[in-house]
C-alpha cells in the first residue's frame, strides 16, 4: 500500500472475528487491531505510530463491530481519541468508516436480534434514537464469507485500485527476478564445485 494516498487501518471489536478478517487484511497488507471493545491505549499508540511512520496525511479507520449501543460508537470514539489523546489534527485527518455491522446490513441479511440493549449503557439513548429499536445484533451472526466481503468492499472504497494492482504486479516481477537470480547463483555454485 506504499503508493496509496491514505494510511489504512482495520479495527475489529472482538477476538472472534480475527481469523475471519486476517486473510483479507493480509491480501491487502493492511494492518489490523483487535480492540476488544473500546480499544485500550497501547493498541491506539501502536496504530498512531504506524500512521505517523507512513508519512501520510489521512488515516482511514475501517471498523467492524457489533450493532449495539457501544459497538455503534466505537468508530466515532476511536477517531475522537486519536485526535484528542494523540494529537492527530491540523493538516492530518482521521476518517472513520464502519464496514460492519450496519443497520442496512442487518436488514439485508435479515439477521436475528441477539438480545435487547442494556439500559445501563452510556450510549443506550443515542442508539435507540439512531436506530429506533433496542435490538442488538452480533458480528458472529454474519456468515464469515459475507463479513469478509463487507471488509473487502470497505477497503476497495478507500484505495486506488489501479495503484494497488500496479504494486501487486511489481511485487510479482520482483519475486520472479529474485527466483531467477537464485537459480543462476545456485547453478554457478554447483559448476564451480569440484567433483
Amino acid at each position: 500500500l506504499q503508493s496509496q494516498p491514505h494510511h489504512i487501518e482495520i479495527v475489529g471489536e472482538k477476538n472472534t472475528i480475527e481469523p475471519i478478517i486476517r486473510p483479507v487484511c493480509s491480501r491487502y497488507t493492511v494492518p489490523f487491531t483487535i480492540a476488544r471493545g473500546f480499544c485500550s491505549l497501547a493498541p491506539r499508540h501502536d496504530l498512531v505510530q504506524r500512521f505517523v511512520k507512513s508519512g501520510k496525511q489521512r488515516l482511514v479507520l475501517i471498523v467492524l463491530s457489533d450493532l449495539d449501543p457501544d459497538g455503534d460508537m466505537i468508530a466515532e470514539s476511536l477517531a475522537r481519541s486519536l485526535r484528542d489523546d494523540f494529537g492527530i489534527e491540523g493538516d492530518r485527518e482521521v476518517v472513520p468508516i464502519r464496514a460492519a455491522l450496519t443497520r442496512d446490513q442487518v436488514d439485508r441479511l435479515t439477521l436475528p436480534a441477539a438480545c435487547k440493549a442494556k439500559h445501563g449503557s452510556a450510549n443506550y439513548s443515542r442508539f435507540l434514537a439512531r436506530h429506533g429499536t433496542d435490538d442488538v445484533f452480533e458480528l458472529e451472526a454474519v456468515p464469515p464469507t459475507t463479513l469478509q466481503s463487507f471488509l473487502r468492499e470497505a477497503i476497495d472504497s478507500v484505495i486506488d485500485v489501479d495503484l494497488f494492482n500496479a504494486e501487486v504486479d511489481a511485487e510479482a516481477a520482483d519475486a520472479a527476478f529474485i527466483e531467477n537470480t537464485r537459480r543462476r547463483a545456485m547453478a554457478a555454485i554447483k559448476a564451480a564445485m569440484p567433483e
